[in-house]
This record gives C-alpha cells, structure tokens and sequence, in this order.
C-alpha cells in the first residue's frame, strides 16, 4: 500500500513531464502511455507502481472496475489528495463525489460543459441551470410569438408597415445574438425484471456449509455456513476479493458442491444470474433477434404456459430492455459492454425468476442504466443476493449487508455507510502500522 498522503514519502521515481494512461475495462486491465504496468487477472490491478512514478497527467477510465469495496476507499481517499492533474471517467457516483473538483459534461449535443465541484454538485447545478435555462427559453419563444403575431396582423397596410419592420429587426437581432436553447434531458431508459409468484419459505438453506477447490480442509474458503435466503431477501455481499464471494454465488446456483454440509433449495426456484463472465453465453456473430430465436426455438415459458416467439413478439421483449431499431438486427460483437449486458438481463427475465443472483452487474453500465437496475431490483418481488463495489447501487437495494471474510459469513449491523467508514479506518489504521515502523516496508 502507499502512504495516505501521495506527499508523505518521495517518490523512488523523477516526476515525468509525460502523461500515463490507464485504462480499465469490465474485461480485464489495460495499461497505456509511457511505461506498462502488470495487472492480475479479474481484479487486483497494481496501481502502486503507476501512482508512485507521478505523472503529470493521469488518465483514468473506469478505475474501480474488478476493485473490492476496500480498495475503492482507498483509490478514492488517496486521488482525492493527488497534486498534479487527473482525468477519470466512472460509473460510480459515491467514487466521484469523494476524488473530483470539477466536472465535465459531455451532453447530447456533444458539447462539453464545465461544472465546478464534484458529481453530486453538479448535478445540483445542472438542474437549476436548465430550470433557468428553460425559463428563459420558454419567455423568449413566447416574445417571439407575440412579435411574429403583431408583425402578420399589420398585413399590408401602409401605416403599419414601419412597425411590423421594426419588430422584425427586433426578432432578427435576437436570432443574430443567438436564441437560448431549450434544455435536453439526457435519454433515459428503465425496464423491469417479471414478477414470479413466491414460493414458500424455505427457498434456500446453507447447512453446516463449508468449500474449497481442492477439496482440502487447510484450503477452506468458508466453513460451518448456516444461514437461509427467502423470496423477500435484499442481500449485499460485502469483503475483499478473494475472501469467496462468487464462489458463493455459484454454490447458490449449484454451479458446484460443497465440500461439507448440505444446500436445501425449493425444487420450484427459479434463479436468474449475472456474473462477470455472462457475455460469454451470447454469439457474438448473431443478432440478438436471431440469438433470441435459434436460443428458443419453442418458445418461451411463461405463467400461463408456453409461448411461441415470432419476431414481433422478440422485438418487444428485446425492447424492454432498451434493445431496439438497429441494435436488433446488427452482430452483439458491434455492440457496446452495456448493451450486451442488456441483452444478458433480457435473458435473465425469460426464466421469470424468483431470485437474482447478481455479481458486479455495474461494470459495464453507465449511471442511468445503473439507476435502471436499482430501480428494477427494488420493483422485483423475489429475493436478491448482490455483489458490487457501487456503494450508491449498494445503498438503494441493500436491506442486509453480509461480511464474507476470515471463512465465515457474519452480518454487518448497520448501513453500507457505516460499513465504508469501517473500511476506512482500516485502511488508515494499517497504513499508520505500516509507516511507522511497526510493519513491513
């Protein structure tokens, strides 16, 4: 780990002038600019060595991507104290809000637009600026009208024709000034996951669990788990990475066994699933239409029986999840990270499941579709087990954090709030240990 304060200790290397590029996405690290920095595979990526050269110019893309919740406070707490100059693009608000001091807006009309302040700032001031903004637009239109009226009731009458040029000189001279634009919401785009009906309780029971791989006792991700999911659980996964949280996913599903115990499921659940490998089940040569037909040839199960498909019936269905006009009908591979995950979700509606299963759903999203999400889980009847290093997501969904750490499942007894101030103190904690001697250097 590095100091807390980037100034508390020299740099072992001489700032450069150049800038250094690291770039971040859901599949994995990527490094550009003028030195190559090693990454692990699906996770811990080794900012220190890039932090600790200095750059002047510091380009980010997505930098909490495959980070637990603890390095994202990290991350977070020490660019918020970095000196020289850094460009990021997130998905996380909370991330934001704790490192930036201004705010680019690149808006619909593809301009960019400055914002002084963090994100949560600016979206405060944009929104007074736009209710200004269509105050002012909504006054000059309707002077305008009023100008355009006077000017066809003058017609051609020759007394008036002075007055009706004047007004048309005053309309020409605020077109030439330039009219005030009328505000554009950024698009939005909300879809819903089906309701199934609950099943009765127990839909889910861990009992006297414990797992590794290997299948060795010293190798024991967990052991001793007891616990019960139902159709009303809103649960948040919280620890550090590879502490066993998508292998708890996958002992849910089945995917695998446990070593020891016994995992009781409903024969009747329904699960739907999304991991950080989910785009691997679609073909990226097809559309989705064609991918959606040649995946369900008979059709689709529903609550009153099975339903055949056409294409109409596949446009709606991709149209929920906002797939629609060409994203139909070109390739999934011409497709962005976001909207493949749009099409994993519409998958993951047509089992009508009773429980979702989520594993770091927001690494290819964007902040509205994020919102989208949360507002899909919240609307969901069935149970909900999640994995995120989204802190905002995390805060609107979540009912019940548990801490996956030290082979064990223990509840937090508070919010996810409280939960990122525990981490904090650790980190700071543990650097304080660290730099004073008292622990490896």
């Amino acid at each position: 780990p590095l100091p807390t304060n980037n100034t508390a200790r020299p740099s072992p290397f001489p700032r450069t002038t150049q800038a250094l590029f690291v770039r971040t996405n859901h599949y994995g690290t990527t490094h550009y600019g003028t030195t190559h920095y090693g990454t692990t595979h699906y996770g811990t990526t080794y900012y220190t060595q890039a932090l600790f050269v200095r750059p002047m110019l510091l380009v980010l893309d997505e930098p909490t991507n495959h980070l637990d919740l603890g390095a994202c406070v990290w991350l977070e707490d020490y660019l918020a104290k970095w000196e020289s100059i850094l460009i990021l693009t997130s998905h996380s608000a909370d991330f934001l809000n704790g490192v930036c001091s201004k705010t680019y807006h690149l808006t619909v009309r593809k301009t960019l637009e400055l914002y002084g302040g963090n994100y949560a700032t600016y979206v405060k001031t944009r929104t007074e600026k736009e209710v200004q903004q269509g105050k002012a637009y909504d006054k000059e239109q309707d002077d305008i009208k009023h100008l355009k009226d006077f000017i066809s009731s003058c017609g051609t009458y020759s007394n008036l024709v002075k007055q009706a040029q004047s007004k048309q000189k005053i309309i020409d001279k605020m077109v030439e000034a330039g009219l005030t634009l009328k505000p554009v919401e950024d698009p939005k785009f909300r879809f819903a996951f089906p309701n199934s009906p609950k099943i009765a309780p127990p839909v889910m029971a861990f009992q006297n669990v414990s797992f590794a791989y290997s299948g060795k006792k010293e190798d024991y991700l967990y052991t001793n788990l007891e616990f019960g999911i139902d159709c009303d659980s809103r649960i948040a996964l919280v620890g550090p990475n590879g502490a066993g949280k998508s292998t708890l996913l996958k002992l849910m599903e089945k995917e695998i066994s446990p070593t020891e115990g016994d995992i009781r499921r409903n024969p009747h659940l329904r699960i739907g699933r999304y991991n950080q490998h989910s785009e691997d089940v679609l073909d990226l040569s097809k559309c989705p239409l064609d991918f959606m037909a040649a995946l369900f040839p008979d059709g689709i199960v529903t609550t009153s029986g099975m339903q055949k498909m056409d294409v109409e019936a596949w446009r709606g269905k991709l149209g929920i999840f906002g797939i629609t006009g060409d994203k139909q009908t070109l390739p999934i591979k011409t497709m962005s990270p976001g909207f493949r995950a749009r099409v994993v979700f519409c998958l993951m509606s047509l089992r009508n499941p009773h429980m979702l299963l989520l594993d770091e759903p927001t690494n290819p999203l964007d902040m509205d579709m994020i919102d989208s999400l949360a507002l899909a889980i919240k609307n969901f009847s069935g149970g909900v087990v999640l994995v995120s290093h989204d802190f905002r997501l995390l805060e609107q969904v979540a009912d019940s954090i548990w801490v996956c750490d030290n082979k064990a499942i223990t509840p937090w007894k508070g919010d996810i709030k409280s939960y990122k101030e525990k981490l904090r103190k650790d980190m700071a904690k543990a650097s304080a240990k660290m730099f004073t001697g008292d622990g490896v250097q």
